[in-house]
């Protein structure tokens, strides 16, 4: 499997930015751009375990430190001579060389650490050592001539304590927070990225037929998650598709943050909900009501309608994000909720701890819409006394425009009784 890092892109954005060198530390982040898995040391998410150095010049290779346990898969991705390691705390040997020969297994443990160059008094870390990791770094750094380069990090995931360690430990590069550039390369994704995330959307959306034919008056808001659940596993089971998770914010009822329970005349469903393909989260939502809708709902969903439409008219290449912000905030406002405020209309979608990641659809972001971006616009308002309500679809970015993941109407919908 080849990395999803676009390095042309990644290099025109760093030039732009005046960084040498990306140094990502997040696990997920570590895998974008290697196409090998961070190890088991990333399991506490702590800076070092595996770090992945991406050069702005697109004819340097990328380079990897890692554990040596995931050596191997990472030097198959990289080549031998881009991979520097170090130990962490699960001890291993390679009998293999020793396979042929009357030896016990406490021998052949002796012969195989001495070929692999153990020194004498060698221990292993509790988990892993940062010391370590970051001198192997400076063994990268030096073989690259990037001991004095400006180098941006996904600071957005060091904790302070480790990155005070990497400014101790090399104090010769100039470190910078490059989170921004970092997003802005991810947010146009590769064609494996976005096969992950069609086929995560595609499996959410079968749940939802599920979970709507066994809503009914009485059932309680657990059993109607449950079946979508149980629609989402039958899609993957059926497509042979690998379901790597799956999220629900399903609310029933009045009070949008509590969940609710059992469902009656009126009460307004929200399904807020997104499987994950490989790592990659889909994110999308639809607004019903069992049985007619109450007047204060029907104008929410109207209002919420009209702003999905007018911020969708400016979701193509070429327009910001803040244009969709103003188009579907003002929308808001023409249908006289002027004082609605609505931080982000909705987010880029990818392969990290959470499903939203930025770039946001806010009034802030004055950035260009671009093909190849997956991007998840809402539409929500959550009014306790009422319920939660929300019209939310999956776009990839075309030449031609945006292409919905789901083909579920968007207007609220009232189910029968």
């Amino acid at each position: 499997m080849a990395a999803d890092i676009d390095r042309s892109r990644a290099s025109r954005l760093m030039a732009e930015r005046g960084v040498d060198a990306l140094l990502l530390a997040k696990p997920e982040s570590f895998r974008w751009a290697t196409a090998a898995p961070p190890g088991v040391a990333a399991f506490f998410r702590r800076a070092g375990a595996a770090l992945a150095l991406i050069p702005a010049d697109t004819g340097a290779p990328v380079g990897a430190v890692c554990t040596e346990l995931f050596g191997p898969a990472t030097r198959a991705a990289l080549g031998e001579c881009n991979v520097f390691t170090h130990p962490d705390w699960v001890e291993t040997a390679d009998f293999r060389p020793w396979n042929d020969v009357s030896l016990g297994a406490a021998q052949v443990t002796a012969h195989a650490h001495r070929a692999a160059g153990r020194a004498p008094g060698f221990s292993r870390p509790a988990a892993y050592d940062a010391s370590a990791a970051f001198a192997a770094l400076a063994r990268l750094l030096s073989a690259r001539g990037l001991q004095r380069a400006r180098i941006g990090l996904d600071l957005d995931f060091w904790p302070a304590a480790d990155f005070a360690w990497l400014q101790h430990s090399l104090p010769g590069p100039r470190w910078a927070d490059a989170g921004e550039t970092i997003a802005l390369i991810k947010a146009v994704k590769s064609a494996r990225e976005i096969d992950c995330l069609q086929r995560a959307a595609q499996l959410a959306e079968s749940g939802m037929h599920e979970a709507l034919a066994a809503v009914m008056q009485g059932v309680h808001r657990s059993e109607i998650a449950a079946a979508w659940q149980v629609g989402v596993h039958q899609h993957a089971a059926s497509t042979g598709w690998k379901l790597s998770g799956q999220w629900e914010y399903i609310t029933v009822g009045p009070l949008p943050w509590q969940g609710g329970g059992q469902i009656t005349p009126g009460d307004v469903l929200k399904f807020d909900v997104g499987c994950l393909v490989d790592g990659y989260s889909s994110d999308s939502g639809r607004t019903f009501t069992l049985g007619q809708a109450r007047p204060r709902a029907a104008q929410i969903m109207d209002a919420l309608s009209d702003a999905f439409e007018a911020g969708l008219e400016q979701l193509r290449p070429g327009r910001l994000f803040s244009d969709v912000h103003a188009a579907a905030t003002q929308a808001m406002r023409r249908a006289g909720f002027n004082t609605f405020s609505r931080g982000h209309w909705g987010h880029s979608l990818g392969h990290d701890t959470f499903c939203e990641v930025p770039p946001f659809i806010a009034a802030q972001a004055h950035l260009p819409i671009e093909t190849g971006m997956v991007l998840a616009f809402e539409t929500p308002f959550y009014a306790d006394g009422e319920g939660g309500f929300i019209i939310e679809d999956q776009f990839l970015i075309t030449d031609q425009g945006p292409a919905p993941a789901w083909s579920l109407p968007r207007k609220l919908r009232e189910l029968p009784r």
